[in-house]
């Protein structure tokens, strides 16, 4: 490549692969990441860039790139992997960075892709490319140390394919998570940090993403809501920029119930919350037992009271789970009408103290990181066996997502949502009643 030639560089988020291993793609992508605008934000201007959401549009691998950039998470490395090995196969330069490819050993990806870059990609993804271009792109880029995440640019929202990516547009205030549950990648990506950016910087991006065409704002941020103060600041900022905006959470939040207040007033409709187990032996075993089931319900009902919608997370296959959990899970998610529920099978993601922990024990029985999904069993439970884990989780998801089911949680709530929420409610319980036919684990993409 010679100086005057315009670097073309293609950005890329896979998709999950489904229970055989296939890609999963879809007609519309909901709830895109942020990652891939602001890489192409970062990108040197001399770059011609292009993103592309695989769940939703097809790789272009017949066109002649320069540079390819995956991201990964989860189960998408495996994927990442083999699309990285197309674009190898025809001499183009395949970077794999993300989650996945930061917690997992480098020479996973590298068997893949000529670099992997491990941490925050702002850190290092200019280097990358500029390195690229001149021909000694090393093999390894890390990010030895967090930096600063106050005046990012802004994300590329304007490269992003309006026409499959819906309403939603990702917005981030916060990176990483207070709390040190041990089977989270998030906590062991960010080095178990919690970051706040500028409440200027984050108007400033909610604004840019209103002018791309929309007034639909998800705060991809892990916990949103860990600082109350800064919190507070955010959401009377957010106020005059009229915007319906949905994140995630921890519980404690139901405890204030002004802020709640505030939050319905700056936009907040809906939250997600990882309340993981009805067992307080369970909750133990990932470091999160500050976390109280007997507050759950009560939580709910504040939340609703204050207009909020809620969506919860919920992991089977603890160690204090037994064949009664899932009817207990059943009974809770029903009785406590939760909106837009999830369920995963615990999943140790390698670089977390959960799979070091079952690595120790020889509790990890499938090392094949497509299965990874939340959907299936890759460990020895200490209280069930993995094949009866594996199959009450399907039969838990089928009875929650029935039509009946699907009436009785959604029917009666009375978070003060409006027309357009209380439709993305019903569409998401549809879309998964259809994923759950096809075992693709809700929320994988």
């Amino acid at each position: 490549m010679t100086i005057q030639d315009k670097c073309r560089v293609l950005l890329i988020a896979p998709t999950a692969l489904d229970f055989s291993g296939r890609p999963i793609k879809e007609k519309r992508l909901h709830l895109p990441g942020l990652t891939l605008p602001m890489l192409a934000a970062i990108t040197p201007g001399e770059c011609e860039v292009r993103l592309i959401y695989e769940t939703v549009e097809d790789i272009p691998f017949d066109e002649p790139w320069d540079i390819v950039g995956v991201t990964s998470m989860g189960s998408g490395i495996v994927r990442a992997w083999q699309i990285c090995d197309q674009f190898r196969a025809k001499g183009v330069k395949t970077v794999i960075g993300g989650i996945g490819a930061s917690l997992g050993e480098p020479d996973w990806s590298l068997t893949h892709a000529d670099a992997v870059v491990q941490g925050e990609g702002e850190s290092t993804w200019p280097e990358v490319v500029r390195d690229a271009i001149a021909g000694k792109m090393r093999h390894i880029y890390r990010t030895e140390s967090l930096a600063s995440i106050a005046d990012l640019p802004v994300p590329r929202y304007d490269l992003m394919n309006r026409r499959v990516l819906g309403f939603w547009r990702p917005v981030q205030a916060t990176r990483g998570c207070p709390y040190s549950c041990s089977f989270c990648s998030v906590t062991s990506f960010f080095s178990n940090t919690y970051r706040k950016r500028p409440v200027p910087d984050v108007l400033r991006d909610v604004r840019a993403a209103r002018e791309s065409g929309s007034r639909y704002i998800a705060f991809i941020d892990d916990n949103l809501t860990a600082d109350f103060d800064y919190c507070a600041e955010l959401f009377e900022a957010l106020i005059p920029q009229r915007i319906i905006w949905m994140s995630q959470a921890s519980l404690q939040i139901s405890e204030n119930i002004p802020l709640l207040k505030l939050a319905h007033r700056s936009g907040c409709r809906l939250l997600s919350f990882g309340i993981e187990s009805l067992n307080l032996d369970s909750l133990e075993m990932i470091a999160k037992s500050w976390n109280q089931p007997t507050r759950y319900h009560q939580a709910v009902k504040t939340l609703r009271a204050c207009g909020i919608e809620v969506s919860t997370e919920m992991i089977l296959g603890l160690d204090g789970d037994d064949e009664a959990t899932f009817e207990r899970t059943y009974r809770f998610i029903m009785e406590a009408k939760i909106a837009v529920p999830r369920v995963h099978i615990l999943t140790p993601v390698p670089g977390t103290p959960l799979f070091a922990r079952l690595q120790q024990s020889n509790r990890i029985t499938n090392t094949n990181f497509a299965d990874y999904t939340g959907g299936k069993a890759v460990f020895q439970p200490a209280g069930l066996d993995p094949d009866v884990l594996e199959s009450s989780y399907w039969q838990l998801y089928r009875r929650l997502f029935s039509w009946t089911a699907i009436l009785r949680r959604v029917w009666p709530n009375s978070a003060r949502l409006g027309p357009y929420m209380r439709a993305v409610v019903w569409i998401s319980n549809i879309r998964y009643h259809f994923h759950i036919k096809r075992r693709i684990s809700p929320g994988i993409l």
